[in-house]
């Protein structure tokens, strides 16, 4: 949990009517049954199309957690999955992504060829020199 989600929580729980941090509209006494139709009401009014569910944010988190360099078996804790056949299901690379990673290759390649052209240039070599003999 980011220190943002941590402290809207806690000013949550403090304005709060009841003892939850989301409690129901009809009784604060009760946690709220679902956000879902909260989420498709705000889609409509906002006009979204296509339909926007409240998962894709899942995929989106997923999604931009490895693009900011989150490592997979990090991000499979985080969504609670026991494999990373399931976490690379939510993850979906942008196109500038995948074209930064080509060049990233590319970089690679380059000063790996460059190491190797540098280190083949170091081999030691024995200078000798013949005498003629008369």
């Amino acid at each position: 949990m980011t220190d943002e989600v941590w402290s809207i929580l806690k000013e949550r729980t403090v304005s709060s009517k009841g003892p939850y941090a989301f409690s129901s509209p009809d009784n604060p006494e009760k946690p709220i049954g679902s956000v879902r139709k909260a989420h498709d009401a705000a889609v409509r009014r906002a006009k979204i199309a296509p339909e926007f569910r409240l998962y894709d944010l899942r995929h989106t988190y997923a999604s931009r957690a490895v693009m900011a360099g989150v490592d997979l078996p990090t991000l499979a804790a985080l969504l609670g999955h026991t494999s990373i056949q399931m976490t690379m299901r939510y993850v979906h690379p942008a196109e500038e992504h995948k074209r930064a990673a080509v060049a990233k290759m590319e970089k690679f390649k380059v000063a790996n060829a460059n190491e190797l052209a540098t280190r083949s240039q170091r081999v030691t070599t024995k200078v000798t020199t013949v005498e003629r003999v008369q």
